[in-house]
């Protein structure tokens, strides 16, 4: 029985994904990120925004007139994991803002390539954030 078990275990674990996640697994936890982003400004009752480049992307509020750099976990920036390509609305940078009630300046496509397979996130103009 033991031994049932760990060969059912040892299926299991080569069968996942590895922690980087190839393309789908950095779209799912970038899309996470934006949700909670544009949730943010909806409790904060402030403009909230979103910059993307090839190499990375990060989070501002606006405050005081200004765009200020989040910087706190779930929202800091990052880099995108070694290998990855990413092309947003077809070009190397985009940007974005949700309102306070969560609707965004207009909508994005961020594709991305990784390890040989590919996924998107689309934010439609309703604030809805998919993976694809």
């Amino acid at each position: 029985v033991l031994a049932l078990i760990g060969l059912a275990a040892a299926a299991v674990i080569l069968s996942m994904p590895p922690t980087g996640g190839g393309a789908m697994g950095q779209a799912t936890r970038f899309a996470a990120r934006v949700a909670a982003l544009r949730d943010s400004a909806v409790i904060d009752g402030r403009p909230h925004g979103l910059w993307v480049t090839a190499s990375g992307y990060g989070f501002e509020r606006r405050s005081g007139g200004q765009w200020q750099p989040l910087e706190d976990g779930r929202l800091a920036r990052a880099d995108w994991a070694g290998g990855t390509a990413v092309s947003i609305n077809g070009a190397n940078q985009g940007r974005l803002a949700f309102d306070r009630v969560g609707l965004p300046t207009s909508p994005l496509r961020i594709d991305f390539t990784s390890s040989g397979t590919s996924a998107s996130v689309l934010i439609d103009a309703s604030g809805e954030v998919s993976v694809r």
